[in-house]
């Protein structure tokens, strides 16, 4: 199979869309607003689930489509489809008649960057499917030896490609291709009939050969087999309140939940958040500080 050398491509054909037009369409359809824009997109993705020493699940899906939305004062106009054509987009355009006339006048454009934090390469056809699956065998034979009490080991690998582009009414464009793969290995360990599971998994915004590494994996084992080791000797956690310490990373999302959103944008431009006008104050316990950094190369986040 000859694949487009151009990633583009998989955005625009001759018979449905052109870059230009997309820059026309965009002008057309989002001349009233007061700032919006066309999102298209295109995707690929994989996953492979090894559980039970074979093969359960191997999937493949592509799926590609556009956005557009318009803003006009506090209304936002929304309309999408899985069909990337100049005619989709007329369609979808009928959406933003909706929306009063702007009263402020467009938004500027966003600053450009150059900073490139992550390769453009597709991971999912560098690495031949046969390969994939010899990988979680590995990991699966890998696992069962390390330890007699393992009984069970599930190993998934994962990957995506996306081509993003972004057409501004303006003329502005930016273009973006995101790859990102996952490993997660998850053990159940049995001692005196009692099971334990552990999991451990690692991925980003980088290629395959990362994960296929037999350092990475065999830290991916090493760490799922520790956790479900130290859970055969757990007890139970007495009742009441009692302090956690939260690592870096993951433990992320519980912060998210508990004051994220009220640091969002919105909440704070309309004044509905706890945190309006408080930038400079202190909000968090002494000793606490957060730093949400989305230009560290190849994370999950980086983007």
């Amino acid at each position: 199979m000859t694949l487009p050398t151009d990633p583009r491509s998989y955005l625009y054909r001759p018979d449905a869309l052109d870059p230009d037009e997309a820059k026309r369409l965009a002008a057309e359809t989002l001349s009233r607003t007061d700032d919006g824009e066309l999102f298209l997109q295109y995707s690929a993705s994989e996953a492979f689930a090894f559980d039970d020493g074979r093969l359960k699940t191997a999937d493949y899906s592509t799926e590609a489509g556009f956005g557009l939305r318009g803003v006009s004062g506090e209304t936002t106009a929304f309309a999408h489809a899985n069909e990337i054509s100049a005619s989709a987009i007329r369609r979808a355009a009928e959406t933003m008649q909706l929306l009063d006339p702007a009263k402020q006048g467009p938004a500027a454009p966003p600053r450009p960057t150059n900073v490139h934090l992550y390769t453009d390469n597709d991971p999912l056809t560098l690495v031949p499917f046969k390969e994939k699956v010899a990988l979680c065998e590995q990991i699966d034979a890998a696992a069962r030896a390390r330890d007699p009490r393992v009984v069970q080991v599930t190993t998934g690998l994962s990957g995506s490609w996306s081509v993003v582009e972004i057409v501004r009414p303006d003329g502005f464009v930016a273009t973006d291709i995101r790859p990102l793969v996952r490993l997660n290995v998850s053990i159940v360990a049995e001692e005196n009939g009692r099971r334990e599971s552990g999991f451990f998994g690692m991925g980003g915004r980088y290629l395959y050969e990362k994960l296929f590494d037999p350092a990475a994996w065999n830290r991916a084992i090493d760490e799922a087999l520790a956790q479900a080791l130290i859970n055969l000797q757990s007890e139970d956690a007495p009742a009441g309140e009692m302090q956690v310490v939260l690592g870096p990373g993951w433990p992320g999302v519980l912060l998210h939940e508990a004051i994220g959103h009220g640091l969002e944008g919105d909440f704070n431009r309309k004044g509905t958040s706890a945190f309006s006008g408080r930038i400079g104050e202190r909000v968090a316990a002494p000793g606490v500080t957060v730093v949400d950094d989305g230009s560290i190369g190849e994370r999950r986040g980086s983007l």
